[in-house]
């Protein structure tokens, strides 16, 4: 089976570890555009699949000279997106293709491709907003051209699927299951604190992910402030551990310089992801503080299957599918609401029979439900099922 992989500009090892697995007889081509996000997934030195990769281009750096001055302009200064380059040529011959989102232009090319060539398509469907992305006409047209042209749709969660009914899609081509990670390679154990120059009796809060606003570690920040000023409460030493890069350090850092609470956080900037249970062991509890916005809302996380996996307290907040990857293992906060954050983490660093509990709690649902050997069967079938 020739596969080809779509997956826009957000390479990496997390989401190209289930089609490592699928098996010596499928051959996946990865078609992938470079860009500053995929710049930094590079930096993490996580290794790469061994996929053949075929390069696809923007607009803004591809094509005749006079042509890329002219979309690099219109994307400054009228804030034009770039688009990619078409490609659907390239997709022909292949037995099956799996792109990405109703909206993207990587899904645009393989309606092409299915159109042209009959070559079977599936969609993955992050997205949990009705109606999403639909900024002009076109890309409106765009999301109903491939809601009618796919053969299957991949989605993770309820709202997921709920936003594919309510766009037109039958509910017999929606395929939910749960996406997962390797539990032996992510599963509890010695913590290695003093990598992150951290000591054993830190109380560690552990934040992964992008240092956007919208994940909410300025509200994370302001709730460690509240924890390290308590009287009540000086008997720990709190220590707030960032893993994470990209725009916003800059945000972040004098935020946490304004409520002086510089000395009490730790940035370990991009770790490679075989890495990353080393964080997670390091940590006694785990919070993703994420807010939402008009066109995004935390669609999975899966930093949260991660921690649970490796026996971490999990705290976030009740917005997007994190009440519904969480079921009750974890501690839900309001979103945008520090002080909710403050007393959720004051009560896991007072009470360590409650951190055992959650630890193991969930750590059952990650083996439960969050096994990547459970995701890559029902990937396998469904590529089986297109042919």
């Amino acid at each position: 089976m020739k596969l080809a992989l779509l997956m826009g500009n957000r390479f990496n090892a997390w989401h190209l570890a289930p089609f490592a697995r699928l098996g010596d007889d499928v051959e996946v081509t990865a078609f992938r555009a470079d860009s500053e996000i995929q710049r930094i997934f590079n930096e993490r030195d996580d290794g790469r699949a061994a996929f053949s990769v075929e390069p696809i281009h923007f607009d803004t750096d591809a094509g005749p000279a006079a042509q890329q001055m002219y979309h690099r302009a219109a994307y400054r200064l009228w804030k034009r997106e770039p688009r990619i380059l078409p490609f659907a040529d390239r997709l022909q011959g292949y037995d099956a293709i799996q792109t990405w989102e109703l909206f993207t232009d990587w899904s645009e090319q393989a309606v092409e491709a299915r159109e042209r060539f009959g070559v079977p398509l599936s969609v993955m469907v992050w997205d949990n907003i009705p109606f999403n992305m639909e900024y002009n006409p076109q890309r409106r047209a765009l999301k109903e051209r491939v809601a009618r042209a796919a053969d299957r749709f991949i989605v993770h969660t309820e709202r997921s699927r709920r936003v594919l009914d309510i766009e037109g899609v039958d509910a017999d081509r929606i395929l939910k299951v749960d996406p997962g990670v390797d539990l032996e390679i992510f599963s509890p154990g010695p913590s290695a604190r003093g990598r992150f120059g951290l000591h054993e009796d830190d109380f560690v809060i552990l934040f992964v992910g992008w240092l956007l606003p919208r994940k909410g570690l300025d509200f994370l920040l302001l709730a460690l402030r509240e924890l390290v000023k308590d009287p009540a409460l000086q008997r720990h030493r709190y220590r707030l551990l960032v893993v994470g890069s990209g725009p916003g350090k800059d945000r972040v850092e004098a935020l946490a310089g304004r409520l002086g609470i510089e000395n009490a956080v730790t940035y370990a900037g991009s770790v490679p992801y075989n890495e990353m249970p080393e964080a997670f062991r390091s940590a006694d509890a785990f919070v993703l503080p994420s807010i939402a916005t008009p066109e995004w809302q935390e669609q999975f996380g899966m930093s949260l299957i991660e921690a649970m996996a490796c026996g971490v307290p999990v705290v976030s907040t009740y917005t997007g599918a994190v009440p519904e990857i969480l079921d009750d293992a974890g501690m839900l906060c309001q979103p945008n609401d520090f002080v909710s954050l403050y007393e959720a983490l004051k009560q896991l660093s007072e009470e360590p029979a409650l951190r055992q509990e959650m630890a193991e709690k969930g750590r059952a649902l990650a083996c439960a439900r969050y096994d990547i050997a459970g995701y890559v069967r029902a990937l396998r079938a469904l590529y089986d099922g297109l042919r």
